[in-house]
């Protein structure tokens, strides 16, 4: 008998999933919106709040669904843990793990000590007061990528700030943390069974005229010395074990201040920007695979050595409200997709340059 997957969102992330899922599974899909490249994939879809536990809960147990999952969403990740654990179906991340990484507040809170970790003061009203030196960044305590963040140098730009900051986060509560300069890192990490069995680094490289990070491209191998590479690879573990996680993947932000490694975020998730594609192609280790193996109780095996060649994944970008304008792909491109056909309308996510597409390069940049 077929069984039935049920997938948080059909943006571009959760296509991939829809997309590696169909024909091996009767394919169930919940969004907010109607709108997405994953509902293509779907055998079956119903516009629903993927916040909403209670709803997603109610058609997980009409439709008897055998699995739950998501990639690339912070939001959806909580509801996916608390679906899993009421009806006693496979999970990766528990509830309380992916709640606690989905709020700056409470993953600084819990994570507060280990190396690598920032200062920082969760603010709720625009003029009070905060001893986290500048500068400093300004997030939304519970949004998802770089929407709202903007840095600080004076105690007198934070009102403003959290005024611009507040209206994405759905707890009207926004966080202040120490700034760190450096070069931006991601990690991708895969446990099983307690073990990390997988780490990778990668540099990451966003849009310098942005605050927050807005990225532009991933590339493979990262540019670590080996004493960096052991540091973050310890904070990584040290990350895992103080959040408790024993099964499937964690991504990581880091800013790298010389060698010594500073997290910026964590999930416990694949990462929304199609890295598990880059990693494919650079690695042939298949991360999204891995995730649906072990949702299965399944076997994931890694090699014993990882061999890493040069590759990169750039994203077309546009600022939201223009038409999109197809733009031709590098002639060593491995992989290209377009979220949009040309003409149509770039959609706001993080109000100031928008992911469009992307296309994977082999070779170095």
């Amino acid at each position: 008998m077929t069984k039935r997957f049920l997938v948080l969102g059909i943006g571009a992330a959760q296509a991939d999933l829809l997309a590696r899922l169909s024909g091996e599974f009767e394919t169930h899909a919940l969004s907010n919106t109607t709108a997405g490249p994953g509902r293509t994939h779907a055998r079956h879809f119903a516009q629903v709040d993927i916040t909403d536990r209670g709803s997603v809960l109610r058609y997980a147990r009409d439709h008897a669904v055998d699995q739950i999952y998501s990639v690339g969403s912070d939001v959806a990740m909580p509801t996916v843990g608390y679906v899993a654990e009421q009806l006693h179906l496979p999970r990766l991340a528990s509830e309380e793990v992916a709640v606690t990484c989905n709020n700056k507040g409470l993953l600084r809170h819990h994570l507060q000590g280990l190396p690598g970790s920032l200062e920082f003061e969760v603010l709720e009203h625009a003029n009070q007061a905060t001893d986290v030196p500048l500068p400093a960044m300004l997030k939304p305590v519970d949004s998802q990528g770089q929407r709202g963040v903007c840095s600080v140098s004076a105690y007198a730009q934070i009102p403003a700030a959290f005024a611009a900051a507040v209206g994405f986060s759905r707890s009207g509560r926004v966080i202040v943390e120490q700034k760190v300069e450096g070069r931006e890192i991601s990690v991708n990490a895969f446990f099983a069974e307690g073990e990390m069995v997988f780490f990778l680094p990668s540099d990451r490289e966003s849009w310098a005229q942005f605050d927050g990070g807005i990225i532009r491209r991933h590339i493979l191998p990262a540019s670590l010395s080996d004493g960096a590479e052991q540091a973050v690879r310890e904070l990584v573990l040290q990350t895992a074990a103080q959040l408790g996680v024993q099964e499937g993947p964690l991504y990581f932000q880091i800013k790298m201040n010389g060698d010594f490694p500073y997290l910026i975020e964590v999930a416990p998730r694949l990462d929304g920007c199609h890295l598990w594609r880059l990693i494919l192609a650079s690695t042939g280790v298949d991360l999204l695979d891995g995730c649906i193996k072990r949702l299965q109780g399944r076997t994931v095996t890694m090699p014993a050595t990882l061999s890493v060649r040069p590759a990169y994944l750039e994203f077309f970008c546009q600022p939201p409200g223009e038409s999109f304008a197809l733009v031709d792909a590098h002639p060593d491109a491995v992989h290209v997709e377009f979220y949009y056909a040309p003409g149509e309308y770039v959609r706001s996510t993080n109000g100031l340059m928008e992911k469009c597409g992307y296309q994977i390069v082999m070779g170095e940049l």
